[in-house]
């Protein structure tokens, strides 16, 4: 039975330490050391991670358009190489 006390208390601690928290984030309750009074310049920088994700999918497009073309300049099969051309015609007379 006095187990059982002691996990309500401890529950009700965690109720009420998530509800401060809870609080704090939605800007109901200012945090400790924020002046009330101080202006905020949240409309400069409103659309800064719209600015971040496009230069990083720009960043993205362009590895992915050099790692792409690499790999398929590699595997394309040359016809006119030499080598391929020798081969070709070994074969052929045999």
């Amino acid at each position: 039975m006095d187990e059982n006390n002691h996990t309500e208390t401890w529950q009700q601690s965690l109720r009420a330490v998530l509800d401060a928290l809870n609080q704090t984030l939605h800007g109901a309750v200012p945090c400790p050391g924020q002046a009330a009074a101080r202006p905020t310049h949240g409309g400069r920088n409103d659309n800064a991670y719209m600015y971040i994700l496009f230069v990083m999918t720009l960043f993205a497009a362009t590895v992915g358009s050099l790692i792409l073309g690499y790999t398929r300049s590699r595997k394309v099969d040359k016809r006119s190489d030499p080598y391929h051309v020798y081969i070709k015609n070994r074969v052929s007379m045999i």
